[in-house]
């Protein structure tokens, strides 16, 4: 458990599935696998196939922390698409990207066109059907539309063929019901993808949906669950050397402390907290 760029976590999530026509051989790849995404743009202009260009630049936009660009290229490289495969990654990269560009309302456009165009192969797209949907969720729950976040989600939790999908539509339909201040079904559902983040290895996931239910309960007024959950995923950290969550832990039990009146308590746990921020660097807890 350690911290990372959001957007890199996100990125390579997203394009570490194999393409089927794609190449992922080309010279802008190897740029970017080193770590050269302004290079990997440059590279992808001398690449011939139409396709295989406009998608690796996207990439390597996406990389640069450059979203609207991105979304421009994966958009072009839709055209050139030789398999339906092929345009449905497209378009659910350029959705992200919009996403990610504050577009929001687009992004959720191109979702929904890419969702519509699964569906067109019946059953063979199963698959993609779950992922646009996942993504119509997350922008849904950008958007604190619990109602459609919630439809969006369960739609695709129906459909998830292993457990990564599970966990994180079982995440998704938690916080859904968080919006729409049903924290027990909030609470349910987010043990379900606690507990499946920590089957499948996520431990960041893992604890950080640990301590989101920890607020449900909270939310509930049962702040002797949300303590006794703190602690527990506490003692876990301690156990997988993971100090940014020893931190988190504590600068949340003191916020629990607080709301009980325990300001005592609250304090030793809020210096603990970030006095191992500091020492880690976590500059984003302190």
């Amino acid at each position: 458990m350690k911290l990372e760029n959001t957007l890199i976590i996100i990125f390579t999530l997203l394009f570490s599935m194999n393409l089927f026509a794609y190449n992922v051989n080309n010279d802008c790849e190897n740029k970017l696998n080193t770590g050269m995404p302004a290079e990997a743009i440059e590279a992808a202009e001398k690449i011939t196939n139409e396709y295989d260009k406009n998608f690796c630049q996207a990439k390597a936009y996406y990389r640069l922390n450059k979203p609207l660009d991105a979304a421009n290229s994966f958009e072009a490289s839709e055209k050139f698409a030789e398999q339906p495969i092929d345009q449905m990654f497209s378009m659910l990269y350029k959705g992200i990207s919009q996403r990610d560009a504050g577009l929001l309302d687009v992004s959720i456009k191109s979702f929904i066109k890419g969702l519509e165009t699964a569906k067109l192969g019946n059953s063979k797209y199963m698959q993609m059907e779950q992922r646009f949907l996942n993504q119509l969720g997350n922008s849904y729950l950008i958007l604190k539309d619990g109602d459609k976040s919630l439809e969006s989600y369960s739609s695709a939790l129906a459909i998830s063929s292993n457990d990564d999908e599970r966990a994180s539509n079982f995440k998704g339909v938690s916080q859904a019901y968080a919006l729409t201040n049903d924290y027990d079904r909030a609470i349910e559902f987010g043990i379900k993808g606690s507990n499946t983040y920590q089957r499948i290895g996520d431990l960041g996931s893992y604890a950080e949906l640990e301590i989101e239910i920890s607020r449900y309960y909270t939310n509930l007024g049962n702040t002797e669950m949300a303590i006794k959950n703190l602690n527990s995923l506490n003692n876990f950290a301690i156990r997988n050397g993971g100090r940014y969550y020893e931190a988190k832990c504590a600068i949340e039990l003191s916020k629990v402390y607080q709301i009980i009146g325990n300001d005592e308590e609250a304090n030793i746990q809020l210096k603990k907290g970030k006095a191992i921020a500091r020492d880690i660097g976590a500059t984003d807890l302190i």
